[in-house]
């Protein structure tokens, strides 16, 4: 009788915990939702602000207005030579250094060690 009390106690004590951290995960996903659709509203509202036309009428009512050629000044510095023209990557080479490459112990692909592999197991086979 005593052994049944202690498990039933047991399987009370469980349950109750197991229904407590349901409530746990029910709530904290009610909470990912309420901020999920609280980010698609700021989503929605920062598009809305956004928009080219909006921004322009904006800009208008600072006083901006889109810049004519007699408004632009170009400034030459001297010594300034601008950003390094683009130099793409070279490429892997086998010829070239082994530095950064693979080692030198792997000396197949997988595809040689498996037909090696499978060429032992056949022959250890009667």
């Amino acid at each position: 009788m005593i052994a049944l009390v202690l498990v039933g106690g047991l399987y009370l004590a469980v349950n109750s915990r197991v229904a407590r951290e349901g409530r746990r995960v029910l709530e904290l996903q009610s909470q990912m939702e309420e901020l999920e659709r609280q980010n698609s509203d700021l989503t929605a509202n920062l598009a809305e602000l956004s928009m080219p036309k909006l921004m322009l009428e904006q800009a208008y009512d600072l006083d901006f207005r889109p810049a004519e050629m007699g408004d632009i000044m170009y400034v030459i510095v001297p010594g300034f030579r601008g950003e390094a023209p683009f130099e793409a990557p070279k490429p892997a080479s086998s010829l070239g250094s082994r530095e950064g490459g693979l080692s030198p112990a792997y000396t197949e692909t997988l595809g040689e060690w498996m037909s090696r592999w499978l060429r032992q197991a056949d022959g250890d086979r009667p």
